[in-house]
């Protein structure tokens, strides 16, 4: 990958300069750029795309999208022009979207975590995959014989309560594997892995933007837990 992913060392950078690496055409007045940094999250993850702003002193233009593609990450952005190869731009992120991401999916990360806690992760019940967009769930494997909707929503906002700290580092796939609570089926075991820790209760392989601590989230509603088939949804909401 050519493009240095800044939002992995700090979720909370909102600007960045950067040069346009490659161009090129999405149709009329669309055009995709590679930059050499960004600050812009892709969708991925379950975590939206981050939205903002590229400019120069003769150049401008809306980043309506930010996606991972062929190993790349890829600027979409809407102008009649295009900067040439080279030229040195300004990225300015949509912050309220992009905070709003952020709460939603570290509260993603609490609800799993209280799963853990809960004693239902992962031996009962495998996390399996989620989505924290509009309608925010996590989906686990495995069958459950039980209400656990209100006592899963008090220790979720138990522990948003005890203002836990949120940290990461990168490190081997082998050192992950030793302090993970589990780890996604999937995985590279050739480069180093992101490790998503919370304070006192584990850690676990993650890529996305993240809160400082789990008071930013404020307040986790269980909504719904459905069992389909041999998977458990959790529903969440982030007031």
């Amino acid at each position: 990958m050519q493009t240095k992913q800044l939002y992995l060392d700090d979720s909370y950078l909102k600007e960045m300069d950067t040069k346009v690496l490659e161009v090129k055409s999405e149709g009329e007045g669309r055009w995709r750029l590679l930059l050499d940094q960004t600050v812009f999250y892709p969708m991925g993850g379950g975590q939206p795309t981050d939205q903002g702003k590229l400019s120069s002193s003769q150049w401008s233009a809306d980043v309506y999208m930010v996606m991972m593609k062929d190993g790349e990450i890829w600027h979409y952005v809407n102008s009649p022009a295009i900067p040439e190869q080279g030229a040195i731009l300004h990225g300015i992120i949509n912050w309220d979207r992009r905070y709003k991401n952020m709460r939603v999916h570290s509260a993603g990360h609490v609800v799993d975590f209280a799963m853990f806690l809960l004693g239902y992760s992962p031996k009962k019940l495998m996390p399996y995959k989620g989505d924290h967009g509009k309608k925010p769930f996590i989906v686990y494997q495995g069958e459950l014989n039980e209400d656990i909707k209100q006592t899963l929503e008090d220790k979720s906002n138990e522990l948003v309560q005890k203002d836990l700290l949120f940290s990461w580092l990168f490190q081997s796939f082998e050192a992950l594997q030793k302090e993970a609570i589990y780890l996604q089926p999937g995985l590279p075991t050739n480069k180093p892995l992101r490790t998503l820790r919370l304070e006192t209760v584990g850690a676990v392989a993650d890529g996305g933007t993240q809160v400082h601590s789990t008071k930013e989230v404020e307040n986790i509603s269980i909504t719904s837990i459905e069992q389909k088939g041999n998977e458990i949804i959790i529903s969440y909401s982030v007031v």
